[in-house]
């Protein structure tokens, strides 16, 4: 299993998270998400592998919960606890976007090694 440890849930910019985007979006390239999102706050790169939700932008609308089909979005109050570690991920994309790149390139290693 991945570290959780090093992606806590006491930064600032985590308690600023509206809206978090957990594993269900990893390596989706669906950007239903993004078109329907009137501040144009998701944030799409290739090279991250997953979105994230600017928490500054958001107005907490809830159009891109609604709109994904992955089930990939959830308020941040409602996270699953298997997926709690993606509270902080999210945050930390705006601080580090290697350290999220890495971690997530970590997670799909060990989903292409389960099988």
């Amino acid at each position: 299993m991945h570290d959780m440890v090093s992606f806590s849930h006491e930064d600032a910019q985590e308690e600023a998270m509206t809206f978090v985007v957990k594993e269900a979006c990893i390596g989706v390239n669906d950007q239903s998400c993004i078109a329907v999102c009137p501040e144009d706050c998701i944030v799409s790169r290739l090279a991250d592998r997953i979105s994230v939700i600017d928490p500054d932008r958001c107005t907490d609308c809830n159009v891109c919960f609604e709109a994904c089909v992955f089930g990939a979005i959830f308020p941040k109050d409602q996270v699953p606890p298997e997926s709690r570690e993606f509270i902080g991920l999210n945050a930390l994309w705006f601080e580090d976007k290697e350290a999220v790149r890495a971690h997530i390139d970590e997670i799909i290693a060990e989903q292409n090694a389960a099988g």
